[in-house]
């Protein structure tokens, strides 16, 4: 086989192979870190809701003083705004785990069987159009040696071959690479959007706090 055409197989596998050993497992290790973002999230919005809820309390005592209510009226509002503000917190992460985990979840088991399908489906491929090119070739060969009438028919077969075999491993190495440009792109494409969620709820703290301010 021509060195090129072995360069663009290993190429390919070596694709397929970074896809499984590399990034599937790198993406299943982000679905176990994002859970444990969650588990904390949630200790952490109950832990605020008993704090500010404690934070209200004393603000009511406040209101029944002659002297403290301004305080206590500022120490209510304080507990509301902040509860709003863990309430709004949610829904950045129901988008985290709705749109992103449970996504690339999902996605990473189907993608390891549909990776090793479509990288043994090339191999075989390869082997198999590998196969019928040497033995075109040898027969060529062979038909040379023996000045055989029909060397040139054999001669065009194989250009025909070696053509199309050309062809396969350059289009199976960029359809290889596009599966790994998709598969970075839905990363980055999901973490954009949470970005995009997180600033916007920024931005909402950030004009309540003006507004009150």
């Amino acid at each position: 086989m021509a060195p090129e055409m072995d360069q663009f197989y290993r190429s390919t596998m070596a694709i397929y192979k970074s896809i499984m050993e590399q990034f599937n497992p790198a993406l299943e290790n982000l679905v176990y870190l994002g859970n444990n973002y969650l588990r904390a999230f949630h200790a952490l919005s109950e832990a605020a809701e008993v704090y500010f809820s404690a934070i209200q309390k004393i603000g009511e005592q406040a209101l029944q003083s002659p002297t403290s209510q301004i305080l206590g009226e500022i120490l209510v509002q304080m507990s509301d705004t902040q509860r709003h503000l863990n309430s709004d917190l949610k829904v950045v992460v129901q988008t985290f785990h709705g749109d992103l985990l449970q996504h690339m979840e999902k996605n990473t088991k189907l993608d390891m069987q549909f990776i090793n399908d479509s990288r043994q489906h090339y191999e075989m491929e390869y082997r198999h159009r590998a196969a019928s090119l040497e033995k075109c070739m040898s027969d060529l060969w062979r038909m040379e040696r023996q000045r055989d009438k029909n060397t040139r028919e054999m001669k065009e077969s194989v250009n025909r071959l070696h053509a199309q075999m050309q062809a396969f491993v350059s289009e199976s190495q960029r359809a290889a690479e596009l599966e790994e440009k998709r598969r970075y792109r839905f990363l980055a494409e999901k973490h954009l959007l949470l970005s995009n969620t997180f600033l916007q709820f920024f931005g909402r703290v950030s004009a309540g706090c003006t507004g009150e301010c």
